[in-house]
C-alpha cells in the first residue's frame, strides 16, 4: 500500500483514559466495524458495476456498460485471453483494507487505515497487448481501436486471444469508445465514507 493511500482517523477521548488499553481496543473494534461496513459497500458497488459484470461474463457478453455502443463486449475489445479473470486481482486488492492503532495524542486515538489507491489498481491491470498501459484506467479515459474492432459473437476466430474478436486494418466506422466513471469514483466514495467516521 502506498503512503498516499493512508488516512488518519482521530477520536476524541478523555486524556486520562486515552492511554488505557481497554479503551483503545474498544475504539479499534468500533473503527474496524465501520471501515468493514464501508468496504462491503465498496466491493458491492464494484461487483454490481456494469463494467465489472460485462467483463466477468467473458467473450460472449453483451455490451451492458454501453462503452462500445452496444457492439461486442469489453472482454474481447480489450483482448483478454479466453478463460482469463481480469477482475479477480482488482477485487482481491479492494478486500485488503488494514486498520491499525497508531497513537494517542492530546486526548485523541489516532488510527491508520491503509487501502489501495487507484494508481495501485492501475498497475495490476495491464492491457494484454501493452503492459505499460492499464485497461482499468482506459475504461475511464477512453481506448482507441473501436473502429477496427471486429466481433464475431458465437463464431471462433483462430488468431484471436479471446476467441471471438480481432482488430483488423480496415476502419469499420463504429464510432468512439465511451469512457465511463469506474474505479476512481468507487475509491473516492469509500474515502469519503471513512473520513466521516
Amino acid at each position: 500500500m502506498q503512503p498516499n493511500s493512508k488516512i488518519i482517523i482521530s477520536r476524541m477521548v478523555e486524556q486520562q483514559i486515552g492511554k488505557q488499553k481497554k479503551f483503545r481496543e474498544f475504539a479499534l473494534r468500533e473503527v474496524n466495524k465501520k471501515v468493514n461496513e464501508a468496504k462491503r459497500e465498496m466491493v458491492a458497488e464494484f461487483n454490481s458495476h456494469p463494467v465489472t459484470k460485462e467483463i466477468e461474463m467473458g467473450s460472449k457478453a453483451e455490451n451492458i456498460s454501453g462503452t462500445l455502443g452496444g457492439y461486442g463486449n469489453l472482454f474481447t475489445f480489450i483482448g483478454f485471453e479466453k478463460g482469463e479473470d481480469p477482475i479477480a486481482p482488482i477485487r482481491s486488492m479492494l478486500e485488503k483494507i488494514i486498520v491499525s492503532y497508531e497513537s494517542v495524542n492530546k486526548g485523541r486515538f489516532i488510527f491508520k487505515i491503509q487501502y489501495p489507491s487507484k494508481e495501485e489498481l492501475f498497475t495490476i491491470s495491464p492491457m494484454p497487448w501493452a503492459s505499460s498501459r492499464s485497461w482499468l484506467q482506459g475504461i475511464e479515459l477512453g481506448m482507441s481501436g473501436l473502429g477496427s474492432y471486429l466481433y464475431k459473437g458465437s463464431s471462433t476466430i483462430s488468431k484471436s486471444r479471446s476467441g471471438s474478436a480481432v482488430q483488423i486494418k480496415s476502419n469499420l466506422g463504429r464510432g468512439r469508445f465511451k469512457n465511463t466513471q469506474y474505479i476512481s469514483n468507487i475509491i473516492k466514495k469509500f474515502t469519503t465514507k471513512i473520513q466521516s467516521i
